[in-house]
Parts: structure tokens; C-alpha cells; sequence
């Protein structure tokens, strides 16, 4: 089992601090793949505890990682922003985490749905497949996690097909419902526009109520892990108090977790680190 970290601690790792003698080999490979449902390259980055874990059989952990609106698959891995690598190689080394790879997919603005671009599609029945057979991966778990638009995806994708993931980290997910807000970047993209236009509902077709139903009919479900900074701007508080509430009714496996943050950055580091942590000392 590994160290329980304190929420102190954590906070203390996250500004760079990695004084420990366990080694560490990690590496960011800057990637892409064809996609015949898309017709195009998609790029990602993978990045990996040790050198070796690249293109050998192995059992392997691994956390599928989707990205905001407006950003693409370096937001995960630039310093300024998610900075995954420093953060993923300061929780092994703290013994927090095992080795393990991280992979983050540039998806533009489609909001991981399948509407101009069939992303969703693509994602969970082209990427996984291919990108495990690329590096000959085993996967004995797998987890994926998303903020914002990103944990809008996460959410449909999870409750589309709960068999693929153990664990899924939901940080400030904007699954508004019945509608977003004015403030949200929802209403700026095409995937739910007509004639240019946000469309009501359009965005009630992809609404993760839509899949409760047949989710909660799977026997294998993953657990929810899911948090918001209580100064978000982008009225996330009630998205996540409803979805909780409609988890605890059906007996769906979640923690819930309201601190101090907005929505940026910060917030989600710390989030993200408490939530993998925790999913390793379960």
C-alpha cells in the first residue's frame, strides 16, 4: 500500500519539492497517430516513470488525461499549467503512486462528443486500442481525468463505457444540466450550435443524464472522484452537488471534495494530486 500523504504535504510537493533518494528515469514523448475515423494525425503526449516502460509487454497503470476548452495536449504538460510530468515524478518519489504512463490527446474544441468530429468515437474505440497495442501495454488499471470541457468528456465517456475505467477524476467538470450557464464556453462552440448558433437542444441530446440509466445496469462501475473550488467562476458548485446527489441515490461509488479555488490551474493540480493519491491508498 502506499504513504497517505497529508493535504499538507501535498501542497508542499506541488511547489517543487522532490528531496528524496528513490530514483526516477521519467521521460515526455511528444507524439501523433492516424486516426481513420477522424482523417487526420491527432497528437499527444505520453509520459512515462521509467524510460524502460516504452515499447515493452508489461502490466501497466494508466491515466488517460482530457483537456479543457481552448486547449490542446500540451495543456496536461506545460510548467505554467498542469506540469503532469514534475507532478506525476514528486508523487513517486514520495512513494504516493507506482510507475505508471500518462497520456493527454489534443481534441480541439469538439468537447469530446460525436458532432462535426466524431471524438468520442475516435477516443474510447480507436485511441485506447491503438495506443495500448502501440506501446504493447497491459493495462491492470486505468484512469482517466479531465477538467473542465475535459470533465465533461470524462463524465460521458465513463458513464458511456464504466468497463473501461477503475477510477475517474472529475476536476470542476462543466456538465451543466439542463443548460449552461451564460458565462460558459459551451455556447461558443460548434458542437452544439445550429446555424451558428448555441442550440438548447443540442446540448440536451448529450446530456450525461441520458446514460444513467444504462450505466447503472453495468455490473462494473468505476468510482467518482469529484471536486470544485468553492470561488469557480463558471458556476460549477451546483454541477457537482447535483451529480453527487444523483450518485448517492443509486449507490454509485464517489467522494466529493469542495476547497478553497477557482477555476484554473492551481486548483486542479492540488485536486488531481489528492484524488491519485487517495486512489492508491484505498
Amino acid at each position: 500500500m502506499y504513504k497517505v500523504l497529508s493535504a499538507l504535504f501535498l501542497i508542499v510537493f506541488i511547489v517543487g519539492c522532490t528531496d528524496n533518494d528513490t530514483e526516477i528515469n521519467s521521460e515526455v514523448y511528444s507524439e501523433s497517430l492516424y486516426s481513420d475515423i477522424l482523417k487526420k494525425e491527432i497528437q499527444y503526449n505520453l509520459y512515462i516513470t521509467h524510460r524502460e516502460m516504452k515499447n515493452i509487454q508489461m502490466e501497466s497503470h494508466i491515466i488517460y488525461l482530457l483537456h479543457g476548452h481552448g486547449g490542446d495536449h500540451n495543456d496536461w504538460f506545460q510548467e505554467e499549467e498542469g506540469n503532469v510530468a514534475t507532478l506525476l515524478d514528486s508523487l513517486f518519489v514520495m512513494d504516493a503512486i507506482p510507475p505508471l504512463i500518462a497520456v493527454s490527446i489534443s481534441a480541439g474544441n469538439s468537447w469530446y462528443v460525436d458532432s462535426v468530429e466524431s471524438m468520442e468515437t475516435f477516443y474510447l474505440q480507436e485511441f485506447i486500442q491503438e495506443f495500448e497495442e502501440l506501446y504493447n501495454l497491459n493495462p491492470t488499471r486505468r484512469i482517466i481525468a479531465g477538467n473542465s470541457a475535459g470533465g465533461y468528456g470524462t463524465l460521458r465517456f465513463s458513464l458511456g463505457r464504466p468497463e473501461l475505467f477503475e477510477s475517474v477524476i472529475l476536476l470542476s467538470p462543466a456538465a451543466y444540466e439542463p443548460l449552461p450557464p451564460a458565462v460558459s464556453s459551451s455556447r461558443k462552440v460548434e458542437a452544439f450550435a445550429k446555424d451558428g448558433n448555441f442550440n438548447d437542444s443540442i446540448w440536451r441530446s448529450y446530456s450525461y443524464t441520458r446514460r444513467i440509466e444504462s450505466f447503472l445496469q453495468k455490473k462494473q462501475k468505476p468510482k467518482f472522484y469529484l471536486s470544485v473550488g468553492d470561488d469557480d467562476n463558471y458556476n460549477i458548485v451546483p454541477v457537482v452537488s447535483k451529480l453527487q446527489q444523483l450518485f448517492l441515490e443509486n449507490n454509485v461509488p464517489n467522494e466529493l471534495r469542495v476547497m478553497d479555488g477557482g477555476h484554473d490551474w492551481t486548483f486542479w493540480k492540488k485536486s488531481f494530486a489528492n484524488f491519485l493519491t487517495e486512489i492508491y491508498t484505498e
